[in-house]
């Protein structure tokens, strides 16, 4: 009985800790805004996120339709991460799937050429339940 409690216990918080710094991928409604702590790209098309204690510094970004951008990843902690970038959440169609690099204080960028306006799905595939986020193309 003893046995069966631990890991009862053990399995809850290992769900609980997967939940910490995730970020939920919501499609916006038409025409809705991105929210304000989306990072958003520069006017070069550069676009700087970042990994620490198994998150993304930001749970969205926001880049223009039609135009190639590139997306700056530091990875802050000695954890393996990358940025992969789908179609949608389910995964079927990927943009990009970046090289895995592992720091701490690691920098890798990642070109992506243009998308089409739209509301896209970004992860670590590393760690994918924990890092994920929206990439918004208006």
């Amino acid at each position: 009985m003893k046995t069966r409690a631990c890991i009862l216990i053990s399995l809850v918080l290992a769900l609980a800790a997967c939940g910490q710094g995730s970020a939920e991928w919501t499609p916006l409604p038409s025409g809705a805004e991105p929210p304000a702590a989306c990072a958003r790209a520069d006017a070069e098309g550069l676009i700087a996120i970042s990994a620490d204690q198994l998150a993304f510094n930001v749970p969205c970004m926001v880049v223009p339709a039609g135009v190639a951008f590139v997306v700056r990843f530091t990875n802050n902690e000695s954890e393996p991460h990358n940025v992969a970038i789908y179609t949608d959440r389910s995964k079927g169609t990927s943009v990009i799937v970046g090289d895995t690099i592992t720091g701490p204080d690691k920098t890798v960028e990642y070109p992506v050429a243009s998308l089409a306006a739209g509301d896209y799905y970004f992860d670590c595939s590393v760690h994918p339940a924990m890092m994920r986020g929206a990439l918004y193309v208006r």
